[in-house]
Order: C-alpha cells, then structure tokens, then sequence
C-alpha cells in the first residue's frame, strides 16, 4: 500500500471525535501516512485519487470503510455516492474495510 499510504485521507468520524484518534492508528497500521490524513469537511470532502476513510454505521460504529475518490460526484452506477451535505457528494469505489473491534 505505498502508493496509497502517500495520498490523502479525508477522514469522517460522524462527529464522534472520541474515535479519531483510533481510526487514524488503524489507518497507520494499514499503511497510509498520519501526515497525509485530515477531517473531511464540507468544503473540501476530497479529490479524485484520494481516500476518504468513514466510520460505519454513523450511530454505533463498527467498521472504517476505506474508499478511493472517483469524482466529484458519481458517474457511473456501481459508484457509492457519499451525501456529505445537502448538495455536495463525491464519487466513490470502496477499497476494503476495516473492524473497529
């Protein structure tokens, strides 16, 4: 996972800031660089060969889904398409998953 490990991480917790810090030593551990993560935020929820790495489900956690950034918004159907406000989506494919456990 270098190349990846080298890229960006936009990170969502749902606003459980208790677990950031556990998602971001899982994502260490997986390979990617904890200089390279940051808060996805409304603004700027990522760009396209970046990843976003979000807790799941948002009311009781028990997974990090790990997906890379495939556009702005979704193209193609087999796309998840992640509503991060009330006009702004990004295009994803999911990579894999990791347990919260």
């Amino acid at each position: 996972m270098s190349e990846a490990g080298a890229k960006t991480v936009n990170l969502i917790v749902h606003g459980q800031k208790q677990l950031l810090e556990q998602v971001i030593d899982k994502l260490v551990a997986q390979g990617f660089q904890r200089s390279n993560m940051q808060a996805a935020s409304l603004e700027k929820p990522g760009n396209k060969g970046e990843f976003v790495a979000m807790v799941w489900p948002p009311s009781a956690p028990k997974e990090i889904v790990v997906s890379e950034i495939t556009g702005d918004r979704a193209s193609e159907s087999q796309d998840i398409t992640i509503d991060l406000g009330a006009s702004t989506s990004i295009g994803q494919n999911e990579s894999y998953r990791i347990s919260l456990q």
